[in-house]
């Protein structure tokens, strides 16, 4: 009798399918039955997808895929295991085919001066900032802070510097903690994922701090970052901006951070500071 032949990866990355959907659907916290209501699907239907009794169409793992709110790089990674052609591109922010995207964030950060903002990706590790944010950041946090492969969250976490500048600390703790958790939530494995849980693990030891303050102190309608230093006193809010209709996963991975005073007297601060600041 022959031997039988090895399967072809088109057949191997099919028996692959069943089992990345169930990883996925578990990962998110859903049920069979509430991934089937969440893409409107029977329950069966998903029952045969992950038991590889059915095979899904790509209009099928599109919807699978927005019901789970996949990054667009599990998207593909689910569209691929499917037997069909990635929808996304996959691309870095440095990369040449990002350059319209590069370029819509230098804009985006150059208008906001003479207030910070911060480029990061979805691990908070920064990819471009202006002069405001490196001046204050950089002195809040430390030069060695604003390395690109380390989240800016944990840079301050891990930073005496940042904690002691910043009289709301704890509170400020919680947010990181929510903001960090709610990307891990969606964030493929790989470096993206091991920065996100070094982040949130830099941050347990202080979750019990932060929750005591939060339960005296309410947080009004946003968060406020009090600095405090000797040289300067602000009270910042923040806004964060996305792509809203991103096809690639530089787009997809970017988040754009503006800080904004929060009161007339951290307005003139910042306006003050940016004036003695050198021209470049």
């Amino acid at each position: 009798m022959a031997p039988s032949a090895a399967p072809s990866p088109a057949v191997r990355t099919l028996a692959d399918f069943p089992a990345m959907l169930g990883r996925l659907r578990r990962a998110r916290g859903f049920s069979q039955l509430g991934l089937a209501l969440a893409a409107d699907v029977s329950q069966r239907h998903v029952s045969f997808l992950e038991t590889n009794r059915t095979r899904p169409s790509r209009d099928m793992v599109g919807r699978l895929a927005a019901a789970l709110d996949l990054a667009l790089k599990d998207e593909n990674a689910l569209l691929l295991a499917a037997g069909f052609a990635p929808a996304h591109g996959e691309h870095a922010f440095g990369d040449e085919a990002a350059a319209m995207i590069r370029r819509v964030t230098e804009l985006a950060l150059a208008a906001h001066e003479p207030f910070p903002a911060f480029a990061v990706d979805r691990a908070w590790r920064p990819l471009a900032g202006n002069a405001p944010a490196l001046a204050l950041f950089g002195a809040l946090i430390g030069a060695g802070g604003l390395d690109p492969s380390v989240s800016l969250i944990r840079a301050a976490t891990t930073s005496e510097t940042f904690r002691s500048a910043v009289a709301n600390w704890p509170q400020l703790a919680l947010h990181f903690v929510a903001l960090a958790e709610a990307e891990a939530w969606r964030a493929p494995p790989g470096p993206m994922r091991a920065e996100l849980d070094a982040t949130l693990a830099a941050l347990s030891a202080l979750t019990p701090e932060g929750a005591q303050l939060h339960a005296v102190q309410p947080m009004g309608a946003a968060l406020i970052l009090q600095v405090r230093t000797p040289a300067l006193s602000v009270d910042l809010v923040s806004t964060i901006a996305q792509f809203g209709a991103p096809h690639d996963t530089a787009a997809d991975d970017l988040r754009i951070e503006f800080f904004y005073p929060a009161d007339a007297a951290s307005e003139t601060a910042l306006r003050a500071l940016a004036s003695r600041r050198p021209q470049t």
